[in-house]
């Protein structure tokens, strides 16, 4: 039997009711509460297509919580322009520990940058020493052999405008 949810207007009320298939088409039911006629009214419903995902992960620190910035997020709560340190640090709020996770992520920003004066720290997440483009010289014949291209576009767009208007 389906559940339907109906709305009473006499009291004000709103109540589901299991109909029986055969008496599913009518409209209305009568109030549990004032006996009038009630009509039927849309339910919000919530469908999961995914396998939920638990939002504490398997790993466990000393104490046993798990690491505060490794907490994760259910595929369906993340939103779509989310990284992953702001997927972490929202599941941290919703488990009840935000603070320990901006407290966690700013210590160990600060070690970095004690470690980073040092000079023990590589020279920053976006140093790609592996790239071609991390040796000056290549990267300055690269930049001119740009600029002679785009001179040349630019040349032979200006050619064909005024071939057009002449």
């Amino acid at each position: 039997m389906p559940l339907y949810e109906y709305f009473c207007d006499g009291c004000r009320t709103s109540f589901e009711a299991l109909v029986p298939l055969s008496a599913s088409k009518a409209e209305v039911h009568t109030c549990p509460s004032c006996g009038e006629r009630s009509r039927r009214i849309l339910s919000a419903v919530n469908f999961a297509t995914e396998k939920r995902t638990p939002i504490l992960p398997q790993g466990r620190v000393s104490d046993g919580k798990p690491e505060v910035t490794s907490l994760t997020l259910p595929p369906a709560a993340r939103l779509c322009w989310m990284d992953n340190q702001a997927a972490a640090r929202l599941a941290a709020y919703q488990a009840g520990r935000g603070a320990e996770y901006d407290d966690t992520v700013a210590a160990r920003k600060e070690l970095a940058l004690q470690r980073s004066d040092n000079g023990s720290a590589r020279s920053g997440p976006l140093a790609h020493p592996h790239s071609p483009l991390s040796d000056p010289v290549v990267l300055a014949n690269r930049r001119k052999a740009a600029q002679k291209e785009k001179l040349s576009e630019s040349t032979t767009i200006t050619q064909r405008e005024d071939a057009k208007q002449g």
